[in-house]
């Protein structure tokens, strides 16, 4: 079971939209959050001017999430090439080191299994084009790194952006599992505390409504997304999942993979028969 945490927060401007740093209580570790819009209000902080592993946040035309991770001996220069290069981000969450003792060996072994640990968990689009090789630290300053990286994971998340974190297969036994049966399809998935999993080999029919096509819908937009990504292929008349995947929402899910309007919260029933609206928002007021 996990155990307590403390996070700090610290709202540099006093505005929660703004520059923050986010630390964890007795850990040499820190967070600094910059809006792309404030980044020459961050110029002068000393956390930009040391060796950092950082992450770049955003989305698509579609809604997307996407990201991109890298390092740099200096985050502040680094960024000003990417806000004249890259236009999907609007934030970019850098960690350092509080005594300064992090290396250029040291960030880059992080930033090769960040994005290694980022495709594990396939939350995110990264926009990375090439992935980095981990460089050979020793055993000792490896080990530090894997606990650094730890924490990076715990502070991201508790941040909002949940990149690392892949899905616990074993919850999946404990949580609510709905199904959705019918003579062309057989899809499952799992509520869970972050969103939605829909299960690897569910399967619906490819057919979308017309109105669907002809208005662009979610699912017009984004079924293209998962082909490309091999989240999803197309097999004779359906759509099958070749992965778990993920979900914000029951309504995005159904969108997408239904190919028509249909509320997930009343539509989709667990092995009792009851939906996810009995299930979960009716009982808070019961």
């Amino acid at each position: 079971m996990p155990t307590p945490k403390t996070i700090i927060t610290y709202l540099v401007d006093g505005n929660p939209q703004g520059i923050k740093t986010v630390e964890l209580s007795n850990w040499n570790g820190k967070a600094l959050s910059i809006p792309r819009a404030s980044l020459k209000e961050a110029k002068n902080r000393p956390e930009t001017n040391q060796p950092a592993l950082y992450f770049l946040f955003g989305e698509d035309e579609n809604e997307n999430k996407m990201a991109y991770i890298w390092e740099a001996e200096n985050v502040i220069q680094r960024m000003a090439d990417h806000d004249s290069k890259k236009e999907f981000w609007d934030t970019v969450v850098a960690f350092i080191s509080t005594s300064n003792s992090l290396t250029k060996a040291d960030v880059k072994y992080l930033e090769a299994r960040a994005v290694d640990r980022a495709k594990k968990a396939n939350r995110y689009i990264l926009q990375n084009s090439t992935a980095p090789i981990p460089n050979n630290l020793p055993e000792f300053q490896q080990s530090a790194m894997e606990e650094f990286l730890q924490n990076v994971d715990l502070l991201i998340s508790a941040m909002w952006y949940p990149i690392l974190k892949e899905i616990e297969k074993a919850k999946i036994e404990k949580e609510n599992m709905y199904y959705l049966n019918s003579r062309w399809s057989d899809a499952k998935w799992v509520y869970m505390e972050d969103g939605f999993l829909v299960l690897k080999w569910s399967s619906w029919p490819k057919e979308m409504v017309k109105s669907t096509i002809e208005n662009e819908r979610m699912a017009f937009r984004h079924r293209p997304i998962l082909l490309e990504k091999g989240i999803i292929k197309e097999e004779w008349e359906n759509i099958i999942f070749l992965s778990d995947y993920l979900f914000t929402s029951p309504s995005s899910a159904s969108d997408i993979i239904v190919g028509r309007d249909t509320n997930w919260w009343i539509v989709w029933k667990d092995k009792d028969g009851k939906t996810l609206d009995e299930n979960e928002r009716k009982n808070l007021t019961s």
